[in-house]
């Protein structure tokens, strides 16, 4: 019986070697721990996510608000676990400007009124008044947009012109999306969004 070329021998141990490496790749035990980018396609209400395929991701604590299309860092340890470290920046980091119901404008003063979404928190900030007079009681300013409206209505005590004391009146978003402040006596000239926040 004659003996395998050197060549067939080598061949096969390329094989196996290849095919060890392709086994080893792919195995926590092997690979050892790893980390990289996933998008979010769901979130399960438990703590934990799905993403690019993999389920019950664990999310740390500082990655409380998921949301499905977020791109996050994920990791796994050496015995499989997976893990949720957070979103990357994944949205414009500009403030976007509200666009104010007719009558209304910036007084003069503060920011413009304007919206920032990281992930499921909004941001709002700015002041809005009326081109002349004053904010009648429950008049609505604006319309939030449908993406970044509050699943219930939400509602805050705010600054405002120092036509009362103490100088603060109650605004709020209804679930409609309608922004709208509430004052019966001495009425605003201007009102404040500023620091106000909330998550959809």
């Amino acid at each position: 019986m004659s003996k395998p070329a050197p060549s067939v021998h080598r061949d096969l141990s390329a094989a196996i070697s290849r095919k060890a490496q392709r086994v080893g790749e792919r195995a926590p035990s092997v690979r050892g721990s790893d980390w990289r980018l996933a998008v979010v396609t769901a979130e399960n209400g438990d703590g934990t996510v799905d993403a690019d395929g993999i389920d019950d991701i664990r999310c740390m604590e500082t990655y409380s608000q998921p949301a499905v299309g977020d791109v996050i860092v994920i990791t796994q340890s050496s015995s499989g676990n997976w893990l949720a470290w957070g979103r990357t920046t994944t949205v414009d980091p500009d403030w976007t400007p509200l666009t104010l119901a007719a009558g209304y404008t910036n007084p003069g003063h503060g920011y413009t009124a304007s919206y920032l979404r990281e992930g499921r928190r909004i941001w709002m900030r700015g002041r809005i008044g009326p081109t002349s007079g004053t904010i009648a009681d429950g008049d609505t300013l604006a319309t939030i947009p449908t993406a970044i409206r509050p699943g219930v209505a939400v509602a805050w005590a705010v600054a405002r012109d120092a036509g009362a004391m103490p100088a603060v009146c109650r605004l709020e978003i209804t679930a409609a999306g309608a922004l709208r402040t509430f004052q019966s006596t001495n009425l605003p000239t201007w009102v404040s969004l500023d620091g106000l926040s909330y998550t959809i």
